[in-house]
């Protein structure tokens, strides 16, 4: 079982001060996550007034910074819109960009998802495909993107267990439906992160955690860094 860590996200620092952000604070972050035998992850990119970014030179660093730390490092960023909401100034960036993440997360409800993905792919960038509820799970199936897919990402939003699983079962159902066998990974955010971990377990599904999901472990005690939230994951996924 895959275990994806999922570093930052877009939350702000003000939710928690060990947030990485910068480039020095990633790439710390990293290397102390792939000494502890971590080799997956997920980044979301920042510049450096301390803003989510797609634009090259961003972009072309992180992925420079955090690959200098080892080859066998495999990482992706977000696409998401909000980032750069100027759908032709996305394309532009991506476009621009040097040095290319292994994989990129789109999230397959925005609007010109279809197009972004195909764009990534065409520069040789595998797309994890992001379904949050089942019209998206819908979009993708209808689309073209299944060879240039490395993953789904089975990600509801709802934070209450129950209205959750709903969505997850919403989204299988279309794609058992439509014979889509491309690896499957599933996660949640915040107060349901840890239940939907263990479901991902009993699923047979690939899984991520990190500061992008959870500020907290199971107890309530905030954490200082992401190596806290993996070693309290693996606890339970080593668990008989």
């Amino acid at each position: 079982m895959l275990l994806k860590i999922a570093l930052n996200g877009a939350r702000p620092k003000s939710e928690n001060e060990y947030l990485p952000h910068s480039l020095e604070e990633i790439e710390k972050e990293v290397q102390l996550l792939y000494a502890n035998g971590c080799k997956v992850f997920h980044i979301h990119c920042y510049d450096i007034n301390g803003n989510e970014s797609l634009k090259p030179e961003d972009v072309n660093n992180l992925v420079s910074r955090v690959k200098n730390i080892s080859s066998d490092i495999l990482m992706g960023i977000s696409s998401g819109d909000w980032i750069e909401p100027d759908f032709e100034k996305r394309k532009s960036f991506i476009k621009s960009w040097r040095n290319i993440p292994d994989f990129i997360s789109v999230n397959m409800i925005e609007d010109n998802a279809i197009e972004i993905s195909n764009l990534l792919i065409s520069k040789g960038v595998l797309v994890e495909a992001g379904l949050n509820e089942r019209k998206a799970a819908e979009i993708f199936a209808e689309s073209s993107l299944r060879k240039g897919c490395c993953r789904i990402l089975i990600e509801p939003e709802p934070e209450v267990f129950n209205p959750a699983i709903e969505t997850v079962n919403e989204i299988e159902d279309i794609l058992n439906l439509c014979n889509i066998k491309i690896p499957r990974l599933l996660h949640g955010f915040n107060s349901v992160s840890w239940e939907i971990l263990r479901e991902a377990k009993k699923r047979g599904y690939d899984s991520r955690i990190g500061m992008e999901d959870t500020i907290y472990l199971e107890n309530g005690k905030k954490v200082t860094s992401n190596l806290e939230i993996v070693n309290e994951a693996r606890k339970i996924l080593n668990a008989t």
